[in-house]
């Protein structure tokens, strides 16, 4: 798996690799699959026009489109939300993968995480997303992820079963659509928005 862009170069590296130790630092990530992938994804990719230091800040979240009056309506999580999720998931090789809004660069990290034999559905009712997320996969070397255009609330039923389903919008209840294309003991993991506060929630 090609996990990174053919000129880039050893700033971006070291960057990554600082955003890790960091991140191992903050104790959102835990594990060394998780660090793997964090480490080989090149992030500044699905972010063009950001600074590089910018992409690999852990905690800054990356706009990636805004309206007509300059309001944010698609971004990339702050790097140690994802790192955080993904720990949660508990992703291993040969999983199907449902990504619920596409941001870009979440869905190579699931992509390492369940290897060649799995399976990653990205899912955006945006199709100017799916676009930029399609051509930003094939650049990073992930053109074996699938971004669909659809409405997230209704899944992508066709490559369902999946042993995960993750959600990187917030969300004020869970679609029965997403349960329904849960394999038998999937994990549906969610941030979920309760009296005011969105934590991330493990189904």
């Amino acid at each position: 798996m090609n996990a990174g862009t053919a000129g880039e170069d050893a700033e971006a590296a070291a960057l990554r690799e600082a955003m890790v130790a960091e991140l191992r630092k903050l104790e959102v990530i835990r594990s060394d699959a998780v660090a793997r992938a964090v480490g080989v994804v090149p992030r500044h990719v699905f972010a063009p026009g950001e600074p590089l230091k910018r992409s690999y800040a852990a905690k800054t979240i990356l706009q990636t489109k805004r309206d007509e009056h300059g309001v944010p309506i698609s971004m990339i999580s702050a790097a140690d939300i994802q790192a955080m999720m993904l720990e949660q998931a508990q992703l291993a090789p040969g999983m199907r993968v449902l990504e619920i809004g596409s941001g870009g660069y979440n869905a190579p990290l699931i992509a390492e995480l369940v290897g060649d034999t799995g399976q990653v559905t990205t899912v955006d009712i945006d199709s100017d997303v799916i676009e930029r997320t399609r051509r930003y996969l094939d650049t990073a070397g992930y053109n074996q992820v699938q971004a669909v255009v659809a409405d997230a609330a209704e899944g992508v039923a066709s490559n369902a079963p999946y042993d995960c389903i993750i959600a990187t919008t917030s969300a004020w209840d869970i679609p029965p659509a997403w349960t329904d294309q849960l394999a038998e003991g999937g994990r549906l993991v969610v941030p979920l928005r309760m009296r005011g506060l969105t934590r991330s929630v493990v189904f």
